[in-house]
């Protein structure tokens, strides 16, 4: 007989709480880099933001990751951007992950523009606190 597992520990192939903000959290950071691409369509945004940000990572970025907060020179730039998505998960995401990530943000803010009662239910939902 197999020993029982802890209530609180997830079993294998199921992401723990911890892993979906942080996967929620990236991909909200991928669609604010997307507004550096105007009129780009999303296939085009997610090959051009892989490329930056593997020209990133394998450059600025081994000497960044080791400050806490976004360094000042990058500010309103798309590095920052950058910097903050490899700050919540070190690896780049895949051309598909960033084209997901960019039409749930598209469906997301249709929502938002048409019905301001799934917004404030959506947003208590992802109330950490609760």
């Amino acid at each position: 007989m197999k020993p029982l597992r802890h209530p609180l520990v997830p079993g294998p192939g199921i992401r723990t709480r911890q892993t979906e903000l942080l996967i929620s959290e990236r991909d909200n950071l991928l669609a604010q880099a997307a507004k550096f691409f105007p009129g780009c369509r999303h296939r085009e945004i997610a090959r051009r933001l892989r490329s930056a940000l593997s020209t990133y990572r394998n450059g600025r970025w081994r000497r960044d990751r080791i400050e806490a907060t976004c360094p000042p020179q990058h500010k309103g730039k798309l590095v920052q951007i950058m910097w903050m998505i490899l700050k919540t998960i070190d690896a780049i995401p895949c051309d598909r992950t960033v084209r997901t990530a960019l039409a749930q943000s598209r469906i997301q803010t249709r929502f938002e523009v048409a019905d301001p009662l799934f917004v404030a239910q959506h947003r208590m939902d992802d109330d950490p606190l609760r």
